[in-house]
């Protein structure tokens, strides 16, 4: 019954054959667009977004641990430990941190009782802030305060839009004194535009266009950013995201049926006592992801259809030139036999001159055969030798130059990488003149240390050292031994007074951290900027050389900076 179905003619057979044959490539590519690429796509797009939350949480982190670090660096220098609270040199120190980043607000001194004694612009100076959470927190150790409302600063400062709240996030540190009594607290309030600023380093360029939107959110789950979002909001908690029957899609209380595919990331406390348990959320909406897949389905859809129709007429066309050629195919089919040409062979035919030529080419796919496999074979041992090779060759180089660029001792990088490091800071500093400094170290009396305890103990000293440098200073900076005793540390982006108090933090540091049997040893810094009459990056690190022979020359223990020079 079935055998009467199929056509007997070439034209016929190969028409139907390539008919069939665009249907069995067309429906499963559909089915995978509808269903594999679709899942694909979906899983693509939620691990986007994780990373891009996770991208701008650590980008808010680190802008507020750096304003948490500029108020606590800014309370240890010897102006607010030593100086009256009535000087009138406290303001313009709190005047240059205030226009060092365009956020801060106010930034002002407390004394210990609560009564501002220095700030910005003179607003609130003399007013009680003794009730204040900054300053009542601040009395006891570094405060990085909840977003909150302006109070008493609301009628001083301009508001950006008519009509919105002034809102703020507040830094505070306490102010001590040499023998470690309480000052005051020193405090900064940050405008909370800051968040638009830093989401817009990590928000893509086409975000509207993609329906993305980025909310930091606060612990009981409220959206601190965007100003003004609808009450009706209803950001999913991370409890919500983690349950997979939810699926990849969230309703946030929105439009009748509109779904979001939702991800969020958790901001890092910049003070582990205070913690703010921010979140930053993204969403994009589901028909926005699934257009795509739509509209391939459609193309994939025509394109089949053309296609099949398109094989349809071809295998006619091809079926009918085929028919009357046959004889002078099969004189050419016996000479690709003899291996003058290379040609594929069909199996069965029923009709003669067909199988005459299936006949002919079957010697001739025997030898290609065999010949491909052995060829194959032979390339796939190369292949394999030359990728083992290779491997261990970078395996070797790489470990060299690990070697050839680290000290051996302290783990710090050597001399030779310490000094590639500088020329890429200079030639950074000629294009783009953003600052850079550079700190000297010597270990005070070291020779005396080796000669009393023994190069063992020298050695754990050194080592000892290398690890205060490196939990001292900022991952952007770069601490490397260039000498027995000596050490360089390259600060960017860094100018000489914020270098002169990383260089103070480090002696203290090192002064305070007693090592056995030696005991406490101490350390002499010279500090230095680079300068636009620099010619060379070595100058920067001579003169810098010569503020620790003015230190050494000084007493010892102690940071000397060039231009500073008694």
């Amino acid at each position: 019954m079935l055998l009467g179905l199929i056509p007997r003619s070439f034209r016929s057979r190969m028409a139907t054959f390539f008919g069939l044959l665009s249907l069995l490539v067309g429906l499963p590519t559909y089915l995978y667009v509808s269903e594999v690429y679709r899942e694909q796509l979906l899983r693509d797009r939620r691990e986007y977004l994780n990373a891009l939350t996770a991208s701008a949480a650590t980008v808010i982190a680190e802008n507020l641990v750096e304003r948490r670090r500029e108020i606590e660096l800014l309370a240890q220098t010897t102006l607010y430990r030593r100086a009256p609270l009535d000087s009138p040199e406290f303001r313009p120190s709190l005047e240059r941190l205030k226009q060092s980043y365009p956020h801060y607000s106010w930034i002002g001194l407390a004394d210990a009782e609560g009564q501002v004694r220095a700030a910005t612009s003179n607003h609130l100076l003399r007013a009680s802030v003794a009730q204040r959470p900054w300053f009542q927190q601040g009395r006891t150790g570094i405060f990085t305060g909840d977003l909150h409302e302006a109070l008493l600063l609301a009628k001083l400062l301009q508001k950006p839009i008519q009509g919105q709240p002034i809102r703020f996030i507040d830094f505070a540190a306490p102010v001590y004194d040499d023998a470690g009594v309480l000052r005051g607290v020193l405090a900064a309030h940050a405008h909370w535009q800051w968040a638009g600023d830093v989401l817009q380093v990590v928000r893509p360029r086409n975000a509207e266009e993609l329906g993305l939107d980025l909310f930091i959110v606060n612990r009981n789950n409220e959206v601190i950013y965007p100003e003004n979002i609808p009450t009706a909001l209803k950001v999913p908690t991370p409890e919500q995201l983690r349950q997979p029957e939810t699926g990849y899609f969230h309703n946030w209380g929105q439009e009748q049926g509109t779904l979001y595919l939702t991800a969020s990331a958790a901001i890092q406390n910049p003070v582990p006592a205070t913690p703010l348990e921010w979140r930053v959320v993204a969403r994009q909406p589901a028909k926005t992801i699934l257009t795509d897949v739509w509209a391939l389905q459609q193309v994939i859809l025509w394109a089949s259809g053309a296609a099949g129709i398109a094989f349809l007429l071809l295998a006619w066309l091809v079926a009918n030139h085929i028919s009357h050629p046959l004889k002078r195919l099969t004189s050419i089919a016996r000479r690709i036999e003899r291996g003058e040409e290379k040609v594929l062979f069909d199996g069965n035919f029923e009709a003669l001159e067909l199988q005459r030529l299936s006949n002919a080419l079957q010697g001739m796919y025997s030898t290609l055969l065999a010949q491909k496999e052995s060829l194959a074979q032979n390339n796939q041992i190369l292949e394999a030798k030359v990728v083992e090779r290779t491997a261990e060759l970078q395996q070797l180089n790489a470990a060299l130059d690990r070697q050839a660029r680290t000290d051996a001792l302290t783990g710090l990088p050597n001399r030779r990488q310490t000094y590639e490091r500088l020329e890429e800071e200079f030639l950074r500093f000629q294009r783009s003149h953003e600052p850079y400094s550079i700190l000297m170290l010597d270990i005070d009396f070291f020779k005396k240390i080796n000669d009393t305890h023994g190069h063992a103990t020298g050695d754990i000293v050194l080592q000892q050292v290398a690890h205060t440098l490196r939990q001292s200073v900022r991952e952007v900076d770069l601490v490397g031994r260039v000498g027995g005793e000596e050490f360089m540390v390259i600060l960017p982006m860094t100018h000489l007074d914020q270098a002169l108090l990383v260089a103070e933090k480090i002696r203290q540091t090192v002064v305070n951290t007693p090592i056995e049997p030696v005991g406490h040893i101490t350390l002499s810094l010279g500090a230095q900027e680079v300068g636009v009459v620099d010619k060379n990056p070595h100058e920067a690190v001579e003169q810098a050389d010569q503020c620790l022979y003015q230190a050494k020359q000084q007493g010892r223990n102690r940071v000397v900076a060039f231009g500073c020079l008694d």
